[in-house]
């Protein structure tokens, strides 16, 4: 095989990857018999065994930001997912797909939801991704950045993007409190 078929058989299957995946979200997800956390990790657990030439960006696993990383909180994830629900908080499906290692344990993202303060149409949003922490607690990453159902290409071009004032504000909204850490759990 010469370098072009292996370019265009990349693109094949990057292109079969990520249209098979979006048919399998839209049929799951419409069909409510799986909430869209679930997926997200079924997806990050499959994709991070594929070669990464294989999948677009938006579909390979990536470690969090360790500027984005705030603390542990004493709940579990569901209780967590639960609670941020309370808050406002509502899943996102477009972000992209998190894990890391700790202690010889990949810890999947189990959780990727905002709140947008003035609606989902609204410019800014607060997006927390939740991880299991070792404890059986819930690690927590956070930051404010644009809305991306309003502004994509400041989005993506991360306009306003800014870890410590979605930490600031994560705090502020939520009247339970979050052992914030000095440094993140990725080293550990």
């Amino acid at each position: 095989m010469n370098e072009d078929e292996t370019k265009r058989a990349g693109r094949v299957g990057s292109t079969a990857v990520t249209i098979g995946l979006c048919l399998l979200v839209g049929l799951v997800v419409s069909t409510r018999r799986l909430p869209l956390w679930r997926v997200r990790r079924w997806a990050a657990r499959w994709s991070v065994r594929l070669p990464d030439r294989w999948l677009p960006m938006h579909l390979r696993v990536l470690p969090p930001p360790d500027s984005e990383y705030l603390g542990v909180w004493a709940v579990s994830p569901t209780e967590a997912r639960r609670r941020l629900a309370e808050y406002g908080f509502r899943p996102q499906i477009r972000a992209y797909l998190h894990a890391y290692e700790q202690g010889g344990t990949m810890r999947y993202e189990e959780a990727s939801y905002a709140y947008r303060p003035r609606g989902t149409f609204g410019p800014w949003q607060l997006h927390v991704r939740l991880f299991p922490a070792r404890s059986g607690e819930t690690a927590v990453w956070c930051h404010w950045e644009r809305n991306p159902t309003v502004s994509p290409f400041a989005h993506l071009r991360q306009d306003g993007y800014d870890p410590a004032e979605g930490k600031r504000r994560l705090v502020e909204l939520m009247d339970e409190p979050i052992r914030v850490a000095e440094e993140g759990p990725i080293a550990g």
